[in-house]
């Protein structure tokens, strides 16, 4: 466990990245047909909720019916639960199309270059919880007291607004870096006094009676879709296959929520009171819009900022590239 881990590990990780890849991308390599059609290889940043679209297009086999149409042999599946593990991914081309918040995308465009967010699965509010019995009853209480947050994920940028919006810097509180599952243990144990973390994290502490989430949050976490500009270049049938997948599951979700429900929980092998507790936080309706493009931009602007990326840039010009429905 360490503070400020984003700041050191992750993004000095990246940075070895760089070197390495010249020797990686020189390697002899196999045909086009051989290297990428072969296998499509999608990937998701931890286990969320949010990824709700994604996992009922794979629970529905749509990703092997839809890319066999364009050449694909077959699908392969990684969940990455390090940040650095998945940039080491893109950075040697060892997964195409990824499901993710957007700090990891931004993040993981200083290895993947052409990496560009093409769709978005759903929109939701940032939330901290604190445990049942705790006197905390608003952000600016959380002052002198120790917070626990995945470092470089959409909750770590989220978090820092919450405190900034409430008079509070990372100076001010004790961020500390921790998976999921650490910080589960964590909250749990009384060895930090909040979480900012995601569904269904959120919702089995309160179902269990062991949390409750602070009033007074306003950051958003953004689920998108990215796919790496080479993938989708050479094969853009398959590329236009994923989005409009991601945009079926969708309209499945929203004409069909309660099998949705129930493929979800399956799939992250959870209670389904645990999904249903968190299905209304989404917004399965949301699109790559100008607000949630802005979004990026600012967070984009804040990694940088905080040097947690070397610069900012013009998210609607390198990164967010948005697709449409084919006809």
């Amino acid at each position: 466990m360490k503070k400020n881990f984003f700041r050191t590990s992750t993004y000095l990780g990246v940075i070895a990245l760089v070197s390495a890849l010249s020797f990686a991308l020189v390697l002899p390599g196999c045909s086009k047909k051989e290297a990428t059609l072969a296998s499509v290889r999608i990937g998701t940043m931890g286990d969320a909720v949010d990824y709700a679209p994604y996992m009922v297009a794979k629970s529905k086999g749509w990703f092997e019916d839809e890319f066999k149409k364009h050449g694909a042999q077959k699908v392969e599946y990684t969940s990455f639960q390090m940040l650095a593990a998945l940039n080491e991914a893109l950075g040697t081309q060892r997964v195409d199309i990824v499901f993710e918040a957007e700090p990891p995308a931004i993040i993981g465009k200083t290895v993947a270059k052409d990496l560009k967010v093409v769709g978005i699965s759903t929109t939701l509010q940032q939330e901290i919880l604190v445990r049942s019995n705790s006197a905390i009853n608003s952000v600016a209480e959380l002052r002198g007291k120790k917070v626990a947050v995945p470092a470089g994920t959409s909750s770590h940028y989220n978090v820092l607004k919450i405190l900034g919006d409430a008079g509070l810097s990372d100076k001010d509180v004790d961020i500390l870096d921790m998976n999921p599952e650490d910080g589960r243990v964590a909250f749990e144990t009384g060895e930090v006094d909040g979480w900012a973390i995601w569904p269904p994290w959120v919702e089995q502490q309160v179902i269990a009676g062991k949390g409750r989430v602070l009033s007074g949050t306003n950051a958003q976490i953004q689920s998108i879709m990215s796919i790496r500009g080479k993938f989708q270049e050479d094969h853009p049938e398959i590329a236009q296959a994923a989005f409009d997948i991601l945009e079926r599951a969708k309209s499945f979700i929203l004409e069909h929520p309660d099998e949705a429900q129930d493929l979800v929980a399956k799939s992250l092998k959870l209670d389904i009171a645990v999904i249903k507790l968190a299905w209304p936080k989404h917004d399965w309706k949301a699109q790559l819009n100008q607000g949630v493009i802005a979004d990026i931009q600012t967070k984009t602007d804040f990694l940088a900022k905080r040097g947690l990326i070397r610069s900012t840039y013009d998210v609607s010009k390198e990164l967010v590239s948005p697709m449409k429905l084919s006809q």
